[in-house]
Order: structure tokens, then sequence, then C-alpha cells
């Protein structure tokens, strides 16, 4: 299996708390470094077992990115790293359906997870 050089997903309504509680429950050295409340610019820094880890609040619509911008995950992709995060976040979680390299476009699939109603394609951005 491809392992992705970095990861992203998208968690719906969560909070920078809910985000810290996960990375500490899966990694070993977690170090959260700034975070910045104000709305239009929330967002929150952390060092993960020695790799930045950014969420931009709100950074579509009511969805948080959460960017691990090296993949020293146990996770090899945005798909894995969306599943865990669905449940232990217990919210909604998006992420591209596949990698991508530079001077690509954007995805026009995404997976969609829930708890409820599981695993699927859907159009999004739109």
């Amino acid at each position: 299996m491809e392992r992705f050089p970095d990861l992203e997903i998208y968690a719906k309504e969560t909070t920078f708390k809910a985000i810290d509680d996960w990375l500490t429950e899966r990694f070993q050295h977690v170090e959260r470094k700034d975070t910045v409340t104000k709305k239009s610019e929330a967002r929150s820094y952390w060092i993960v077992d020695g790799s930045e880890v950014i969420a931009f609040g709100n950074a579509i619509g009511k969805f948080t990115s959460i960017w691990f911008k090296q993949n020293s995950s146990p996770w090899n992709t945005d798909f894995e790293c969306a599943q865990d995060a669905c449940k232990a976040l217990n919210t909604e979680v998006r992420c591209s359906n596949s990698g991508w390299e530079d001077g690509q476009g954007p995805e026009a699939q995404w997976w969609r997870i829930t708890e409820a109603e599981g695993e699927m394609l859907i159009d999004w951005p739109q």
C-alpha cells in the first residue's frame, strides 16, 4: 500500500481540544505549540512525535482541516487517518479519495465517513 507523504482530513464541528485529546491518545510525544482562537483565523499547531500538525478551524464551512505536514503517523493514507478520526472525534470526517502530486488539481470525489452511515464517495467541496 502506498504511504502518503502528508495527510489531510476535514472533521466536522470539532474543537482543538478534541483534536488535542485524539493526538495525545495516538502518539507518544504531543506538544501544543500555539493556538489562535480569532474565528476568521482559528488555527492550532502541534509537534507530534517530531512532526508538525496544523488544524485550521472552519477551513471549509463547518469543517476543520487537520494537516499532518510529514506523515510519521500510524496511517498510510488520508482515508485510514479519517476512519480513526471519525471514531475518536465522534464526528463526520472527509478526505480526498486519493493522493496528489504538485500540479494536480483538486479531486472531484471525496470520502465522507460517519459512524451512522459508514463510508461513501461524494462530490465535495462545491
